[in-house]
C-alpha cells in the first residue's frame, strides 16, 4: 500500500501528511502530521505469521506495557494490517551510545514483573518454523541443528512477560521507552538479557554488570541460563535473516546471517574451551 492509499484509508481525524522514515527490516514507518500534532505510524509486513508474529497478541502486549508506563500509548490500531499510530516522541534511540545498564535493567525487571496472559515463546518451535521454510537447508545451517537439541541449551525456567527484541533501535529516550512488541510473549528472562547483550556487543565484564544490574532491580536468573540463551539469540537471528534473504535477496540480510553464524561459532568455541 502506498502512502496516498494508506492516508485515504485512515479515519478523518487521522488525515494529514505522511513523511517516510528510514529503519526497520520488514515494516514501513512514517511521521504523520495532523491538525492535532505529529504522530508515528507503522504499517506491518505482509504475512507476519511466517515470521512468528501475531498482531492481536502484539497489540495486547503493547497495551499492557503502555499501561505500565513502559511503552508509548496506542492512539489508533488496525491489527489485521499491523497498523499502529503512536505519539511522536522526538527523542533519539540508543544506537551508538553507551548503554545505561542499571537504568535499562530497572525497566526490564519491571516488565518481567507484569502478569499477563500471553502464549509461551518456545524457542525450539520458533526455530523449527524457520527451518521448515528454509528446507532444503544450507550445509552451514544443517550442521548446527543437532546442537540445539542438547539439554544444556534448553534449561528449565519460570516464564515472565518478555519483549524479546530489546535491541538498541527499540529503546527510545532517557526513560527509555520500549518499542516494537511484535515478538512479545511469556519467555525466559535470560533470553531477553542475551538479546540486549548481543545488541550492544557487551564484553564479558559488561555482561556480568548486566546480570548484576538485573538482580539489583529484583530480577532472578543464573549465568548458566544466560550463556545458553546467547547461542539461541545467534541461531534465531541467523535463521530469520536466511529466511528474509530467501524471500527478498539483499546484502543486509546476508551480512546479518553471516555475522550471527560467526558469533555463534565464537561462543561455542569459548564454551567448549572452558
Amino acid at each position: 500500500m502506498n502512502a496516498e492509499r494508506l492516508l485515504a484509508s485512515l479515519p478523518r481525524e487521522w488525515q494529514g501528511q505522511l513523511t517516510p522514515l528510514a529503519g526497520g527490516y520488514t515494516n514501513r514507518c512514517w511521521r504523520l502530521d495532523t491538525a492535532r500534532g505529529p504522530y508515528w505510524l507503522r504499517l506491518g509486513c505482509e504475512h507476519p505469521a511466517l515470521l512468528g508474529i501475531d498482531r492481536a497478541l502484539e497489540l495486547r502486549a503493547h497495551s499492557a506495557a503502555a499501561k505500565a508506563g513502559l511503552a508509548p500509548a496506542i492512539r489508533y490500531a488496525r491489527p489485521e494490517q499491523g497498523l499502529l499510530i503512536l505519539d511522536w516522541l522526538d527523542e533519539p534511540d540508543w544506537r551508538g551510545r553507551e548503554p545505561d545498564l542499571p537504568l535499562l535493567m530497572r525497566r526490564v525487571a519491571r516488565l518481567h514483573q507484569i502478569s499477563i496472559d500471553l502464549p509461551l515463546l518456545d524457542l525450539s518451535a520458533q526455530a523449527a518454523n524457520y527451518l521448515q521454510q528454509l528446507t532444503p537447508l544450507a550445509p552451514e545451517l544443517a550442521a548446527l541443528v543437532p546442537r540445539f537439541a542438547s539439554p544444556a541449551l534448553n534449561p528449565a525456567f519460570t516464564p515472565v512477560f518478555c519483549h524479546h527484541d530489546l535491541n538498541a533501535a527499540n529503546l527510545l529516550g532517557e526513560r527509555p521507552w520500549l518499542l516494537d512488541w511484535e515478538y512479545a510473549a511469556r519467555g525466559d528472562a535470560a533470553f531477553e538479557l542475551a538479546v540486549i547483550a548481543d545488541s550492544f556487543e557487551l564484553n564479558p565484564g559488561q555482561e556480568q554488570a548486566l546480570l548484576a544490574a538485573y538482580r539489583d532491580a529484583g530480577g532472578h536468573l543464573d549465568e548458566r541460563r544466560f550463556q545458553a540463551r546467547r547461542l539461541w539469540v545467534q541461531w534465531l537471528t541467523a535463521l530469520w535473516a536466511a529466511l528474509q534473504y530467501r524471500r527478498e535477496p539483499g546484502r543486509h540480510y546476508l551480512e546479518l546471517q553471516q555475522r550471527a553464524l560467526a558469533r555463534l561459532t565464537q561462543i561455542l568455541i569459548s564454551i567448549e574451551s572452558n
